[in-house]
């Protein structure tokens, strides 16, 4: 696609955005209601390009850590990710993608799971329902929503991943370079008709080999741990009782953790516990005992070790964190 000077008529907004530091990331999102998770701490790298009109939205993003993803998608809006060419694979529903021809479906308010790891990027395009359904009845799609809804990935053809994934690079590119931010109504055409249409029958071609999504029963106990750790994380509880109380050993709970977040159950509870405690200095009055006080309420009993541990995971001691108050 080209974007003319000539004959501007429709602005779009274009959206350009890096941070170095999850905080600053974590604010910044707000269409999609997730809870974020950083599992690596320290360095923290995310860059976000996107065009958006009303009915549709291309974005690129660089998530460039190892980063826990749960909540749900737009409810206004179905969205269609591929990774990027180079980018490290996607654990999405607890089923890591095969390979960059990987096409991941969001549908308007489904539910999302996913964890990413450094060097994941990912190109994205979004279409409003409404716009949606109009082009299915286009098409003669119209049972396609319905089929989608059971679906969470098409795999397509290398060469057609391809031809999408360069189409949605060139659109961002030329957009990042338009200076007033307008596009012709020919160029508007393209967006609203040409692409969703590529992309469209692009999926239906692959739609009648994808598999349906399946939760497996190990899936929703793992789920089910998780939303324990996060509902107890006030409790002085060990990985031993989470473990007990599932019916567990110990080394299947760090399999479970291993398998799906590439990291140990202990380490998961740590790194929860240091984030809450993070979020409650960063509100605090600056009193004396309170980075102690803070600390022991989520199972924090030895000053040094806790200063130690939390410098390591934010680059930063908790009385810095306290002094930025």
């Amino acid at each position: 696609m080209a974007i003319k000077n000539n004959l501007e008529r429709t602005p779009f907004l274009w959206v350009d955005f890096k941070v170095d530091n999850f905080e600053d990331f974590s604010k910044a999102i707000h269409s999609w209601s997730i809870d974020y998770l950083q599992l690596d701490g320290g360095t923290f790298n995310f860059h976000l390009q996107q065009i958006i009109l009303p009915e549709i939205e291309i974005t690129h993003a660089l998530f460039d850590c190892h980063l826990d993803q749960k909540g749900y998608s737009p409810d206004d809006m179905w969205t269609f990710a591929i990774l990027g060419e180079d980018s490290s694979m996607f654990k999405f529903h607890h089923r890591t993608t095969q390979d960059t021809s990987t096409m991941i479906i969001y549908p308007p308010g489904g539910e999302m799971n996913g964890v990413t790891y450094e060097g994941f990027h990912v190109y994205i395009f979004s279409i409003k329902v409404t716009h949606f359904q109009k082009l299915t009845r286009e098409l003669g799609l119209d049972s396609i929503e319905e089929k989608l809804a059971k679906l969470d990935r098409v795999q397509l053809a290398p060469s057609h991943a391809d031809t999408l994934r360069v189409q949605l690079k060139d659109i961002l590119a030329i957009a990042s370079k338009v200076k007033n931010k307008v596009i012709t109504e020919e160029e508007r055409n393209l967006l609203l008709h040409f692409l969703p249409i590529k992309f469209l029958k692009e999926i239906a071609a692959g739609i009648g080999c994808a598999k349906e999504k399946i939760i497996q029963d190990k899936d929703m106990l793992f789920m089910e741990i998780r939303a324990y750790m996060h509902t107890h994380i006030h409790e002085p509880i060990t990985i031993e009782d989470i473990a007990g109380k599932f019916n567990l050993s110990g080394r299947t709970l760090r399999h479970y953790f291993l398998q799906e977040l590439n990291t140990s159950p202990k380490q998961y509870l740590t790194i929860l516990r240091l984030t809450k405690i993070r979020d409650e200095l960063k509100v605090q009055t600056r009193e004396q005992g309170i980075i102690e006080e803070t600390a022991r309420k989520f199972g924090f009993y030895q000053m040094g070790h806790f200063s130690k541990v939390y410098k390591s995971y934010f680059n930063e001691l908790p009385s810095e964190t306290l002094e930025q108050v």
